[in-house]
C-alpha cells in the first residue's frame, strides 16, 4: 500500500456488505463537506483475486468499485455524510481507459451534480498509482438506510438451498480468477451471442439482503465477454459498460443473462443483454468490447 494511503483513517460500510466483504474489502474516507467535488475518497486495495485473463485487474471488479463510488458519492452527498441513507444505483456507465494492475490499489472519487428528494446524480474517476483506468457516472435513488434494512429478513434466504442448471449449459471452468471467486457460471453458445446461468448465493448481496448491483454488473460483464469471444473467436475486453437497474433480485434463485453480439467488426463488437431471475427482468446492459487476436 503506498505510503498516502493509511487504511487506518478509512472505514468500511456498516452494516456489513457481503459481497463488498466477499470481494473487496472497500474503504471510504470523508473529508469536509460530502456535497462538494472530492470530499469522498474510496480505495479498493487490489489482490490475485481480483485478477482478469491477462493478470490485470478485471473489468466486474472495476464495475463494482465504480458502483461502490457512485453510491458514496451521491449518496453522502444526499444525507449530508451521515450515513441515514441507502444509495441504491438506478443507472451507471462506465468508460474503461487502461488496465488495472494486480498489487496496487485503485482509488476512486467524484462529485455529485444533483440531490432531488429521491434521486442523486454524481460522476467520477477511478486511478491507479496517479493514472486515470476508467470514467463513471450514474443516478443513485436514495432512502432512509432504516427502511432498506427493514427489508433484509425478508430478501435473504434463511440458508442457501441447491439451485440446479439445465444440462445443456457448460461449467465455465476456464472462467477468470475473479468469475471464479464470485461464483460457478455456466454458458451456452447462441447463433448471435451467449446465454449464462449463474447460481445465487449469500454473498452476492449487499447490506439490506438484496442482489448487489457491482455482483450483477460483473455477471453482466463476464457474459459480454464470454459472448464476444464465443461469436467472433479472438480475445475481448470490455472498453465501455452501461445497466440500468430495474429491479432487486435475492439469493433465492440463479440469474440468467441473454447476451447478443448485433455487430462486431475484426477490432470491436458491440453487445447488449438483460439479465433477469424467474422470468423477471432485473438488469439491461450494453458494452463495447475491444477484439484483438488471441495469443
Amino acid at each position: 500500500m503506498p505510503d498516502s494511503i493509511d487504511l487506518a483513517r478509512y472505514s468500511v460500510f456498516v452494516p456489513s456488505d457481503p459481497f463488498e466483504d466477499h470481494t473487496g474489502p472497500f474503504y471510504f474516507r470523508i473529508q469536509g463537506d460530502a456535497a462538494r467535488a472530492g470530499s469522498v475518497h474510496c480505495v479498493l486495495p487490489t489482490a490475485q483475486r481480483h485478477g482478469n485473463y491477462a493478470g490485470g485487474v478485471h473489468g466486474g471488479a472495476i464495475l463494482s468499485f465504480a458502483d461502490y463510488a457512485l453510491c458514496l458519492v451521491a449518496g453522502r452527498a444526499a444525507d449530508g455524510g451521515t450515513n441515514t441513507s441507502f444509495a441504491m444505483t438506478v443507472s451507471i456507465a462506465v468508460e474503461f481507459l487502461d488496465a488495472g494492475q494486480i498489487g496496487q490499489p485503485l482509488e476512486a472519487s467524484g462529485e455529485p451534480l444533483q440531490v432531488t428528494g429521491r434521486l442523486a446524480f454524481a460522476r467520477g474517476t477511478i486511478t491507479q498509482r496517479g493514472k486515470t483506468i476508467a470514467l463513471w457516472s450514474g443516478v443513485c435513488r436514495h432512502v432512509a438506510r432504516s427502511k432498506a434494512m427493514a427489508r433484509k429478513e425478508e430478501a435473504a434466504p434463511a440458508v442457501a438451498t441447491p439451485q440446479p442448471v439445465p444440462s445443456d449449459f457448460e461449467l465455465l471452468a476456464t472462467a477468470s480468477v475473479y468469475s471464479r471467486h464470485i461464483g460457478p457460471s455456466y454458458a451456452r453458445k447462441e447463433a448471435d451471442g451467449a446465454t449464462l446461468i449463474q447460481p445465487t448465493l449469500p454473498h452476492m448481496c449487499n447490506s439490506s439482503g438484496v442482489l448487489h448491483g457491482g455482483y450483477m454488473m460483473s455477471f453482466a460483464d463476464s457474459g459480454v465477454t464470454r459472448a464476444a469471444a464465443l461469436v467472433t473467436g479472438m480475445a475481448p475486453s470490455t472498453i465501455s459498460f452501461a445497466a440500468e437497474f430495474l429491479a432487486a433480485g435475492d439469493a433465492k434463485s440463479p440469474l440468467i443473462t441473454r447476451v447478443e453480439v448485433p455487430r462486431h467488426g475484426k477490432s470491436l463488437a458491440f453487445l447488449r443483454g438483460l439479465l433477469e431471475q424467474n422470468g423477471r427482468p432485473l438488469l439491461s446492459y450494453s458494452a463495447t468490447i475491444k477484439l484483438r487476436p488471441r495469443a
